[in-house]
């Protein structure tokens, strides 16, 4: 599953046109500012998920000087049916499948797409925010009802910041909270799994055995969520009055990532932190296939920062056994045998320079 062709139609500084994919490899290569992550954002548009970039306004898209407002994407899907989406930013947001409308819910489950920008590789160091992404990512995809559930709790956790910052009473919200809490904390560690047994398939690209686990937000020291929340807001009922802010809960979670036995952040070159977000990136990749019985396409925004040649050559063969399109992109001159094609992307203009 994946895209034989995407027609950009006045979008950012791409130029309009359709641009013909492999369904392996795709490496977008440039200097940066030439477009290669806004191509990316495109495919990512075309696939239900919208801008790269979290709460980025349709309407604020630049275009290519074309004097409209209105953005087009086109994708044509590579399967039997060559079905065709067409998505349309101006000021709404509406998508096609076929000329009938679809959401973007269902659209995500058709054709599953993972993204990571260059912030998304730094899962390692990074703050447990881009983390937390991650877990979310996935389980919007596995579990459609789950990014419903989980903007229903952000929702639940602004108003209880309201009610703390006037010193208001919190049981109420505290009591709707609940189930929305221990449900995330269930599904969270139950993906952290997920992505746990897959990376006993990538012991190549993994430096040093690597384990990883859910640090519930504020609590953890109860093993049931239902429990835990109660139990840890009791104990941080006047930490959370003092502050004003909700201090427990899925919102201040985090994945802790440990290689030998120590956190990975601490123990390793910068080198090989990247080799392990790749690892968990691929892991989560080959977790997604398993459940929902198809192969996610990856879009991979700066993938060979911060890699050796050996880093890059575990890579490229681990992408290359997932047998899955991906869409990969890097700033670095780029001399070496890729398995794939290689497109240059130059001020929005695209064109092949390899096929393999």
């Amino acid at each position: 599953m994946g895209y034989n062709r995407v027609r950009f139609n006045n979008f950012r500084n791409i130029e309009p046109r359709e641009i013909k994919w492999t369904p392996g490899l795709n490496l977008l290569t440039g200097p940066n500012g030439s477009g290669k992550t806004n191509l990316l954002e495109g495919i990512n548009i075309v696939s239900g998920w919208g801008p790269l970039e979290r709460g980025t306004r349709s309407s604020s898209i630049p275009s290519w000087n074309s004097g409209s407002s209105e953005v087009q994407l086109t994708g044509q899907l590579d399967d039997e049916n060559g079905e065709i989406v067409k998505v349309k930013l101006s000021s709404r947001y509406t998508i096609r499948l076929d000329e009938k409308p679809i959401t973007a819910t269902d659209l995500r489950w058709k054709i599953p797409v993972l993204s990571f920008l260059p912030n998304d590789m730094s899962i390692i160091e990074g703050s447990a925010s881009f983390r937390r992404r991650l877990m979310d990512m996935l389980l919007t995809l596995i579990i459609p009802v789950y990014a419903t559930r989980l903007n229903d709790y952000r929702r639940g956790i602004k108003q209880k910041t309201v009610i703390l910052r006037n010193h208001g009473k919190t049981d109420f919200i505290d009591r709707a909270l609940l189930p929305l809490a221990s449900w995330i904390w269930k599904m969270r560690e139950e993906v952290l799994v997920m992505i746990s047994e897959s990376m006993d398939d990538i012991y190549d690209l993994l430096p040093y055995p690597t384990e990883i686990s859910l640090v519930r937000g504020g609590a953890g020291s109860l093993p049931q969520p239902e429990e835990d929340f109660i139990y840890s807001l009791k104990i941080n009922k006047n930490k959370e009055e003092v502050l004003n802010v909700p201090v427990v809960g899925p919102h201040r979670d985090d994945m802790l990532i440990r290689t030998n036995g120590t956190t990975a952040a601490l123990s390793l070159s910068r080198g090989f932190r990247r080799r392990v977000a790749v690892a968990l990136i691929l892991a989560a990749a080959d977790g997604v296939r398993r459940k929902l019985g198809k192969d996610p396409v990856l879009l991979l925004d700066e993938i060979t920062a911060e890699l050796d040649s050996d880093g890059r050559d575990l890579l490229f063969c681990a992408l290359i056994e997932r047998k899955t399109q991906v869409f990969a992109s890097t700033a670095e001159p780029f001399a070496e045998s890729f398995p794939g094609r290689i497109y240059r992307v130059d001020s929005g203009r695209v064109e092949i320079i390899d096929e393999d």
